[in-house]
């Protein structure tokens, strides 16, 4: 469906209460923009490539009166030159175009419902869409429509989230290819890039903080066939969440000084549980010990200080990653329980035959580098396994790859959850979103120019990764 009815969709997410929906007002949008008029900076190197398709140039040129070569195929909707604000950019977008978007801050909260458009900053660092965290501004930029791809600039001070593609799952409506391609998203209310309802899409060379709830979401797909690549999340409550998000691949990323590092979970408030299967493979994940951090889930707090907890998932796969100096714990694999973690009125959901492997994980001063509790003892270790890992210092339960191994015997004696939670410390007085120090908007621009980089728009979604080239991170 090419354009969809806004009106609908912003009903249904209210009434579903996503916090992160545009469910204050009637859809429409502010496009109060100011605009810098100086020439854009080149951009930098194209060392940080991660798909030849994402970043084609050749020689098209555009004009000002928004025409392009004959045989370009693509429109380029110039915003302000042609086009005074990002939303009329877009609403005048077909199918294949390019909104190309000059210099400036734009205080606009931008909603688009046209299939396979390009959105693209001129400049990451200088291209800003700023919410300013006003009243209507709750997303940067929300997608209901296939095939959307957004690259190289800025989104900040927003109410709700950054980026947000969201399909309708009650009338069978699911976003189909999306794509996150350079962007930065920093201090916003919610999620700083988020799909929902979403399916074959990518996030890559992504930088992202200051979030109440997580840097990077994925949610309520199966299969999701998505992937996080090369992507930094920083100073939120997480810095990557998956609910209920079967099929996710985070790989070659960087998560610390959050709360906790990266947490898939299950949970009965979104559609399509368990969360079973999420691959985390080749990731810095380290020091997510932080307290001056915004934080909405008083059920999370007790992971502080932990780089990755699997909570009531299955399949998941944690490999070749170097999880240190994160003070509670490098893993955690718990059931999920919702009276404790969620708001009560869900069902629980049991962690099992999730495999830990071939890691390095040390520096867990608190309680321990690898760390197992389950609700109850009568499935024994449900299947969740550990072998090959290097570990610095103990393990709950203790000797945990000889009693837990991958290829072997379950012989484990393990904690109950509730036993596990009295050794936590629970609680602390998280900070505002706003409060927490913006970035130097210093970051790498797309590779090649953006002026002339042929529009790719989010089909074949995410590109193809080798997984078996990944290798552990060297410690910095």
């Amino acid at each position: 469906m090419m354009r969809r009815s806004l009106l609908q969709l912003l009903a249904l997410l209210c009434v579903l209460g996503l916090v992160a929906a545009a469910c204050g007002d009637d859809g429409e949008s502010s496009t109060d923009t100011t605009t810098t008029t100086s020439a854009p900076a080149d951009a930098v190197d194209d060392d940080m490539t991660t798909d030849d398709d994402m970043s084609t140039t050749d020689d098209s040129t555009t004009d000002d009166d928004m025409s392009t070569t004959d045989d370009a195929g693509y429109t380029v909707r110039n915003v302000p030159a042609d086009y005074p604000s990002i939303q009329e950019g877009v609403d005048a977008a077909e199918p294949g175009d390019l909104v190309l978007i000059d210099e400036g801050v734009y205080n606009e909260a931008v909603i688009v419902q046209t299939d396979n458009i390009v959105i693209r900053g001129m400049d990451r660092n200088t291209v800003i869409l700023d919410g300013e965290h006003a009243e209507g501004n709750e997303n940067g930029i929300i997608v209901f429509s296939d095939g959307v791809a957004v690259e190289n600039l800025t989104v900040r001070n927003y109410t709700g989230n950054g980026l947000f593609w969201t399909g309708d799952y009650g009338r069978d409506i699911i976003v189909d290819g999306y794509r996150a391609s350079y962007v930065t998203a920093h201090n916003i209310g919610v999620y700083g890039m988020y799909a929902f309802n979403a399916v074959n899409g990518q996030i890559d060379n992504a930088y992202a903080s200051g979030s109440d709830d997580s840097s990077y979401y994925i949610g309520q797909c199966d299969p999701c066939n998505a992937l996080l690549y090369k992507v930094v999340g920083v100073n939120s409550q997480l810095g990557y969440s998956g609910t209920n998000s079967t099929g996710t691949v985070i790989a070659n990323s960087e998560f610390y000084d959050n709360m906790i590092g990266v947490v898939p979970n299950s949970q009965d408030g979104e559609e399509l549980a368990p969360n079973a299967g999420t691959t985390i493979i080749g990731n810095y994940i380290h020091n997510n010990n932080n307290t001056e951090v915004p934080s909405r889930n008083t059920g999370f707090q007790t992971g502080l200080g932990s780089g990755v907890v699997l909570a009531g998932v299955t399949n998941n796969i944690v490999e070749r990653n170097l999880i240190v100096d994160n003070d509670r714990a490098g893993v955690i694999i718990v059931d999920w329980i919702d009276a404790i973690f969620g708001n009560g009125s869900g069902r629980d959901w049991l962690a099992a035959d999730n495999i830990i492997r071939d890691n390095v994980i040390e520096g867990s001063t608190l309680d321990a580098d690898l760390l197992m509790a389950l609700n109850g003892s009568e499935n024994a270790g449900n299947g969740n396994c550990f072998s090959g890992n290097t570990i610095g210092g103990p393990t709950t339960p203790a000797d945990i790859e000889t009693v837990l191994p991958c290829d072997g015997e379950d012989t484990s004696i393990l904690l109950t959850l509730l036993e596990l939670l009295d050794r936590f410390n629970v609680g602390f007085e998280p900070i505002d979103y706003k409060d927490v120090p913006a970035p130097e908007l210093n970051f790498e621009n797309m590779p090649g120019d953006p002026a002339t980089a042929v529009p790719m728009p989010a089909v074949d979604m995410p590109m193809e990764l080798d997984l078996d080239s990944i290798t552990v991170p060297e410690r910095p």
